[in-house]
């Protein structure tokens, strides 16, 4: 094995403490594999070499170099069988059994519940039970209401009772206005490549399947530029768009027919080969982005448009040294509170701009998603409904998100 370049897939490398030193969780955040694996800082720094660029032995030499003492060849070997065993290396074991997994999902005429369970109440009555009082509870200005035949919102896609206020502020709002005939959901993709990506699938809720809308969908998939369904398996364990069908379902749950559902994932399309881009000079992603505002702006039909999007990730499950201070959460706020200006005055050029000054220091995930909302929808105005940090002690990290009316 030593002279072969093993290539550890893309993992959620989460810091903890255990056994009494610094441990690194290791886990798929595209659950393709439920496994999950606790390493020493030590090893966590070997699987860093293994990117497909390094044999074995360079990897264990670089090893070798940072701490002064030797990790043999049996043990890397042993390691690497583990790794293979869990699916969390590029091999042809992990290819097979994601080709698999890709045709199981082409094959179900619905897109099932991927959080359900677990996120999420798995029956009807526990769901309603659990939210219910959330939303009778929420803040919902007097002020500020949503434009009926347009509602627009910004929430969470953070876990969601963790962050339960913030969704019941948005839901709360959107229950208030009259029940639009489809919603766009832009979601963030955390797997897939392009720039966006589609499904007619349903979406699976515990209130039953929330279909798709085939007039917006149909009419995005024949103009765009690119094959917006060549990610669709993207979809499948994407938990931003999930939570908001969901809680769009239970919103609607008495009505006869639903509001039907347009789910877009938006990729990292603002950025390349690690090159910080402007979309509006992106090419096909500006281009969809024009299709959706005029296949939006053209269609007569009450339109609801959901940015599922979080804010700032700092510390250190972000790649950032520990410890977080309360200095890096003001910053982080202070940020966040800039875009969410820019967001609120429809500026999606200053929310780009914003960003870029900063060179997205702050991981703000939910920026493709914001951005596409507000090239989609004439925004005039907003209202920040509620803000929260959840920070979290034991991994020295914190995310921040917001629930956002705009009209």
């Amino acid at each position: 094995m030593s002279d072969e370049r093993p290539k550890l897939r893309p993992l959620d490398m989460i810091p903890v403490q255990a056994h009494g030193g610094q441990h690194f969780l290791l886990r798929d955040p595209h659950r393709l594999s439920a496994r999950e694996m606790v390493v020493p800082a030590d090893i966590a720094f070997l699987l860093s070499q293994l990117d497909g660029s390094r044999t074995v032995r360079e990897a264990q030499v670089a090893y070798v170099r940072r701490f002064g003492t030797l990790l043999t060849t049996d043990n890397i070997n042993k390691l690497l069988g583990q790794l293979d065993e869990a699916l969390f290396l590029e091999t042809e074991r992990f290819r097979q059994h994601k080709a698999q997994a890709e045709a199981d999902f082409r094959a179900r005429p619905t897109r099932a519940g991927a959080h359900v369970g677990r996120s999420y109440e798995e029956t009807a009555a526990a769901f309603v039970g659990s939210w219910e009082p959330r939303l009778n509870g929420a803040r919902v200005p007097e002020d500020f209401s949503l434009d009926p035949q347009r509602p627009v919102l910004i929430a969470p896609h953070y876990d969601m009772n963790a962050a339960a206020q913030c969704y019941a502020a948005a839901y709360a709002l959107l229950g208030r206005t009259s029940r639009p005939d489809v919603v766009v959901i832009l979601g963030i993709s955390h797997s897939s490549g392009g720039p966006f990506s589609l499904t007619r699938k349903p979406y699976e809720t515990p209130f039953g399947a929330l279909e798709t809308d085939p007039r917006v969908v149909d009419q995005l998939v024949d103009a765009a530029g690119f094959d917006l369904l060549a990610d669709e398996f993207a979809h499948r364990d994407e938990h931003s768009i999930e939570f908001q069908a969901v809680l769009l379902h239970y919103l609607y749950r008495d009505e006869d027919d639903p509001p039907r559902i347009v789910p877009i994932l938006c990729g990292a399309y603002h950025r390349k080969d690690g090159e910080f881009l402007d979309p509006a000079q992106s090419g096909p992603a500006n281009e969809f982005l024009d299709l959706l505002c005029r296949t939006l702006g053209e269609d007569p039909r009450s339109i609801a448009v959901i940015a599922s999007a979080d804010l700032s990730h700092i510390g250190a499950r972000f790649g950032q040294p520990p410890p977080l201070a309360q200095a890096h959460l003001d910053l982080a706020r202070r940020h966040d509170m800039a875009l969410l200006e820019r967001t609120q005055a429809g500026d999606a050029t200053g929310l780009h701009q914003t960003l870029a000054e900063e060179q997205d220091r702050y991981n703000v995930c939910g920026f493709p998603a914001i951005y596409a909302l507000l090239r989609a929808v004439p925004i005039e105005e907003g209202r920040v409904l509620d803000y929260q940090q959840a920070a979290e002690s034991q991994t020295q990290s914190c995310v921040s998100f917001a629930s956002i009316a705009l009209r």
